[in-house]
């Protein structure tokens, strides 16, 4: 097996900057205002959308690397590999069927338990820094859906 090396800082950025839409939705809701140029459209869905969305990537990570590594994986490796990796895109998908107040909540959880699943099943496979960038990441999300779901 190969050394993991750092995150490229462009990994960084992007994950980072993924931030950006929950935090002007959260604080738009929180507010009770709108956006520029989004005055009439529901901010609380988008939200959840996004959020819904971040979820299917979050999964897609399991499937890049079960690709990656599928000739060094045993079977029941990655087998949880690509299980896991259509599992948060369809629970998101089920949430977006809720009220919204719910559905925030219940995205909230999701991605919290995308992260004890990662930290379970994928980080070993990857970098550390990727696990330390996505807690960090998971705790402002969950912190600001949470949010979120109690303004709306």
């Amino acid at each position: 097996m190969y050394p993991k090396r750092s995150l490229p800082k462009v990994m960084w950025w992007l994950g980072y900057g993924g931030l950006v839409p929950f935090f002007a939705l959260t604080v738009a809701l929180l507010l009770g205002s709108g956006l520029p140029l989004l005055e009439n459209v529901r901010l609380d869905w988008w939200l959840a959308a996004y959020a819904a969305i971040i979820l299917s990537f979050l999964g897609a990570v399991h499937w890049g690397v079960a690709l990656g590594m599928q000739d060094t994986l045993d079977e029941r490796d990655l087998g949880k590999l690509l299980l896991f990796s259509v599992v948060p895109s369809v629970l998101a998908w089920f949430s977006l069927l809720l009220p919204i107040k719910w559905a925030l909540f219940v995205l909230a959880g999701l991605v919290a338990l995308a992260y004890i699943v990662d930290s379970l099943l994928l980080f070993k496979h990857l970098s550390a820094d990727y696990g330390k960038m996505r807690l960090h990441l998971t705790v402002i999300v969950v912190l600001l859906l949470v949010a979120a779901g109690v303004a709306v």
